[in-house]
């Protein structure tokens, strides 16, 4: 039988409702988050605080109007995943559970995988007054009330009109132009060259292209797993995941069972458990394969892969029902060793065309580490930040350089300079090796790094 979905705001969320109609003030919604359950379905509650098992929280994009419905939206990144969502909920800026959804099961892989990169939330904001869209509100969110589009839907042209003949170009999702229907000129085209064209905008209509985030990585050495890194303010507890590496990129395992008192520690992959009819004290782990054990099967039972128990594999570290995870217990100790990274992040989709007048769409973030280039204490550092491509890969640069557009070559002019020359046939070229070499560099904005230890 087909599952049923549906959402249902919680007593908080009533009480929140309520408060607002009465006093007119406004209370925020920021964040959706997600869970698998603990692995199955269960009927929602409008008792309920939190979700049973939580694995991935972030804010709300957007809140929108859909055929007379409320909807708070979210994405989730492409290098995210390795859950099922089958629970979803919505919170206010206090973590107070509004909303909470029985979720159509989805898998959400990471874009390593190849076959899945971001996935849309869009969870529906039960309102008991339509007036109640004008009160929720969070600043850092876009957001339309009904009567907004009611008031303004006339001023402009209806989407169903876009693309006719004569008529205005259409817009794809991200309320953009598609480059198909952008007219060139042989095989130039119109867009600025050697300039970004094109980015997400915030809320004011401005560009929202960069941003930076600081993240300070703890250093670890547990012993058994050896050396592993976790973000700075990192809570080490059950399902957390540590990384081989200082960019948190190479995940090395992940936190099965960890008792801080007394330091012990757990890693390990929860595996589907099943028993042999014929014999009670004989199972097979979908990652461990066939193990015995002596009496039963609980938390601390040690596990043997052969029915004399000579040869021992673990004890249960986890068990429920049909899952189980069989792993050693160890010690870990916190190094004092902080590896500190400045991200700058080009948000996709965005479009750049070259000096050449070629003009590309990056559809995924770019990230750049400018740690390495922070001054000494006390000192300040300006940078232009560029994009390049090479092949279908595209990255930034950042470089403490100066930017020459002009018809002549520069008179004074340092390495890593960039002229940009204006004269047909366009060009643009990088001062290095004490020359000037055509390069395909576009700058997409500017930053500056204060030196410091913070």
């Amino acid at each position: 039988m087909a599952e049923e979905f549906y959402s249902l705001v919680t007593n908080t969320g009533l009480s929140k409702q309520l408060e607002s109609l009465e006093t007119g003030l406004p209370f925020e919604i920021t964040q959706i988050a997600l869970g698998d359950g603990n692995g199955t379905y269960y009927e929602p509650s409008k008792e309920q605080t939190k979700l049973v098992n939580e694995v991935w929280r972030g804010n709300i994009e957007t809140c929108e109007w859909s055929d007379d419905r409320f909807y708070c939206v979210t994405t989730v990144p492409a290098d995210v995943g390795e859950f099922t969502v089958r629970e979803a909920g919505v919170f206010d800026s206090g973590n107070n559970l509004i909303v909470i959804s029985k979720f159509p099961e989805t898998i959400k892989q990471t874009s390593d995988t190849g076959t899945v990169k971001q996935l849309t939330i869009r969870i529906e904001m039960l309102l008991t007054n339509d007036e109640l869209a004008e009160l929720v509100v969070n600043p850092n969110i876009q957001m339309v009330t009904k009567s907004e589009v009611e008031e303004t839907l006339g001023n402009f042209q209806a989407i169903s009109e876009k693309g006719i003949p004569n008529g205005y170009a259409p817009i794809d999702e991200n309320g953009l132009i598609p480059e198909e229907y952008i007219p060139e000129i042989e095989t130039k085209s119109l867009l600025t060259p050697f300039c970004l064209n094109s980015c997400k905008l915030d809320t004011k209509g401005n560009p929202d292209l960069l941003s930076s985030k600081t993240v300070k990585v703890a250093k670890y050495t547990s012993s058994i797993l050896g050396v592993f890194y976790t973000a700075l303010d990192t809570v080490l507890e059950k399902d957390v995941v540590v990384y081989a590496d200082t960019e948190l990129k190479d995940v090395l395992s992940t936190i099965v069972v960890i008792d801080e008192e007394t330091g012990y520690i757990s890693f390990g992959e929860i595996e589907t458990l099943s028993e042999d009819e014929e014999n009670l004290l004989h199972y097979s782990g979908s990652v461990t394969g066939d193990f015995y054990i002596q009496e039963t099967l609980e938390v601390g039972t040690e596990c043997y892969s052969d029915e004399e128990y000579t040869d021992l594999i673990g004890v249960v570290t986890y068990l429920n029902l049909t899952k189980i995870c069989i792993s050693n217990d160890e010690t870990y100790t916190l190094d004092g060793n902080v590896t500190t990274h400045i991200y700058i992040t080009a948000a996709a989709p965005f479009t750049y065309t070259t000096a050449l007048s070629k003009t590309h769409t990056v559809e995924d973030d770019l990230v750049l580490d400018v740690i390495d280039l922070c001054p000494e204490d006390g000192e300040s550092a300006a940078f232009n930040l560029f994009v390049s491509n090479d092949g279908d890969e595209y990255s930034l640069l950042a470089l403490q350089n100066e930017i020459f557009t002009q018809m002549l070559e520069p008179d004074d002019y340092s390495i890593n300079d960039i002229w940009f020359r204006i004269l047909e046939p366009l060009a643009s070229y990088i001062y290095l090796l004490n020359v000037w070499q055509e390069t395909n560099l576009v700058p997409i904005g500017v930053f500056s790094l204060e030196g410091g230890e913070e």
